[in-house]
């Protein structure tokens, strides 16, 4: 098996890529690396992470109960 060229996959495919291979450590870093180069860093404060942890828990309730 030819070895995959995460350098020019984009950060949706290797997401897909890495939920389907999750120990590809080298994927991983390249997903990492393209997340870092990303200008403007999104930094959330504590309540920010909170309202975001219930709104994500909140979804999957309301997908268990399809």
């Amino acid at each position: 098996m030819s070895e995959l060229d995460f350098v020019t996959m984009s950060k949706t495919e290797l997401k897909r890529y890495l939920l389907e291979h999750r120990n590809d450590t080298k994927a991983f870093y390249a997903l990492m690396d393209k997340i870092n180069a990303e200008p403007n860093p999104k930094f959330y404060s504590v309540d920010e992470a909170e309202m975001l942890e219930n709104l994500i828990e909140a979804k999957r309730h309301s997908k268990e109960n399809q």
